[in-house]
């Protein structure tokens, strides 16, 4: 019997204030993101993405009322120490109920690195959070704290080196933030690394989106020229920050996801498996059963190099996690039960700890145990191979 029952598939880590201190090489000092205030004087990082600098608000919202969420005036003192300690997240969790979170990185600190042009700093970037994650934060216990290892931007080769240096430190998955030949689209230059990933037995997870180096740096100069309306709460930005940008969410995945599809990877690559993080699942049915009718009109002029329909790699090869998604359960097997995982986003805006196990059972106490369980720790533990020992 596997110890996990409950397994969150998307947890961050807000990092704490000492972190490029303790573990960026000092000669980038100047480069490293800066902890600054808001203009409500809450804590802020600012990087070189662009703009004004990003408020930690909705980012270490755990145990607020949601009528207390705000964006700018929130401190590191406000906020619930598990939000950037690992030896504090455990007992977060202890208190949800979580018996595992899988990790990812702060997205504004690693699209700071992952955008920069100097290489060196890129790699000293990633490298250091990746030592951090896997050091400091998930040390009291690797076991249930899943530290996915994030890959830089840095091309093919070091793609491929990261992620067999992941495996040799112990990570049980790979987050790519970028397609890992370093270009703007999935080709087959890609494919040393689908090759790595399967040989070292890793499962490759994609937060969202997949956002070149080169477009990375390309919009930071871009808003540094025009600023940002960050703080205009009446601006465009704001409202879209508001509702969490889903329809972007759900353009992003689809497209990068139809590429996956539809490029014969998983043929080339049939043991390859592919987590798609933070983008809701009950979308999905209509838009496999899109890509299957596309796949049979147009299979044979268009020459497409799959052997089978879409729908048969995506329950194959994929899974995807999801926060809040009813319409997801209802239609869960058209998703695939087998491919759809729970998730908090802890401690995010979306999150809704300290009652996890409520609304599980709120959203999916009246489907078979054996689906839950599957849907809320199963799925996640086969996935990353959590039962199996070092």
């Amino acid at each position: 019997m596997s110890k996990y029952h409950i397994v969150d598939a998307d947890c961050h880590i807000l990092e704490p204030p000492d972190i490029w201190d303790n573990w960026l090489a000092s000669k980038y000092g100047d480069k490293a993101p800066k902890l600054v205030k808001d203009m409500a004087g809450g804590d802020a990082w600012l990087t070189a993405v662009g703009g004004d600098p990003d408020p930690i608000g909705l980012v270490s919202t755990p145990g607020m009322a949601w009528d207390n969420f705000r964006w700018y005036g929130v401190t590191y003192e406000e906020a619930r120490t598990g939000c950037y300690n690992g030896a504090e997240r455990l007992k977060d969790m202890d208190i949800d109920g979580v018996d595992a979170e899988i990790l990812f990185p702060p997205q504004r600190t690693m699209s700071h690195f992952l955008g920069d042009d100097d290489d060196d700093f890129v790699l000293a970037g990633v490298e250091a959070y990746n030592n951090f994650l896997f050091e400091e934060f998930c040390a009291p216990d690797p076991t249930r704290l899943i530290g996915l290892a994030q890959i830089p931007s840095l091309g093919i080769d070091v793609a491929v080196d990261s992620l067999r240096k992941a495996k040799a430190r112990g990570a049980k998955g790979v987050l790519i933030s970028n397609w890992p030949s370093g270009e703007s689209n999935l080709s087959r230059d890609d494919d040393p690394f689908w090759a790595a990933a399967v040989d070292e037995g890793l499962p490759v997870s994609i937060h969202i989106n997949i956002i070149s180096r080169k477009q990375r740096s390309g919009s930071r100069k871009a808003a540094a020229k025009s600023g940002n309306a960050l703080y205009d709460m009446t601006s465009e930005q704001t409202r879209a920050k508001a509702i969490g940008g889903m329809s972007h969410v759900f353009s992003m995945a689809a497209g990068n996801i139809t590429s996956m599809l539809f490029t014969g990877v998983f043929d080339r690559f049939p043991e390859l498996q592919v987590a798609w993080i933070e983008t809701g699942v009950g979308w999905l049915p209509h838009f496999i059963e899109c890509l299957d009718d596309r796949y049979w009109r147009n299979r044979n002029w268009g020459d497409l190099p799959i052997k089978q329909p879409p729908s048969y790699y995506w329950y194959q090869n994929n899974a995807a996690s999801f926060i809040t998604d009813r319409s997801g359960v209802e239609l869960r097997h058209r998703v695939g039960v087998e491919n759809m995982m729970w998730s908090s986003d802890y401690p995010h805006h979306g999150n809704d700890w300290p009652y996890s196990r409520k609304s599980i059972e709120d959203t999916m106490g009246n489907i078979p145990a054996e689906e839950r369980e599957k849907i809320t720790g199963a799925n996640a533990v086969r996935i990353w191979n959590l039962d199996q020992s070092e």
